[in-house]
């Protein structure tokens, strides 16, 4: 009788762990399958990007290269940041705010402009003034 139970107890044992063990298996695979296809789906999104037309439209291109886009995105970088320096209200929070967003874009030699430009109160001749100062960039 007892031979009997500890026979069905180590096979019960051998199932488990070949249940065990093809669980692990699965788990691994499934693991594995997944790292891989997020990195194809990742490889694929870098393939994509968004030119902006003007700066309204939004247009899905295709990209080969990414050298091929880098002379327009250093253009429409250096746009961006003389708009967002030099495009002035004459509220404070949003000359605080342009500013904030072109310093993102910029070295630490534009700080020092604005700096400069603070202390020597040239925004606060633009909000005393009531001076509205907008910049159109032509050409780059």
């Amino acid at each position: 009788m007892e031979f009997k139970s500890l026979k069905n107890i180590e096979s019960s044992f051998r199932q488990i762990r070949l249940f065990g063990i093809v669980f692990l298996s699965l788990c691994a695979v499934i693991t594995v399958w997944s790292v891989w296809s997020s990195y194809r789906f990742a490889e694929r999104q870098r393939e994509k990007i968004y030119v902006l037309d003007n700066g309204k439209s939004l247009m899905l291109a295709l990209s080969q290269d990414l050298s091929q886009n880098r002379p327009a995105e250093a253009r429409e970088h250096v746009r961006r940041f003389h708009e967002l320096f030099f495009t002035l209200s004459p509220e404070k929070s949003a000359i605080e705010h342009n500013v904030k967003r072109a310093l993102l874009l910029a070295d630490k030699s534009v700080y020092n402009y604005y700096s400069d430009f603070a202390e020597k109160g040239y925004y606060n001749r633009i909000i005393a003034g009531n001076i509205n100062q907008v910049l159109k960039v032509d050409s780059v």
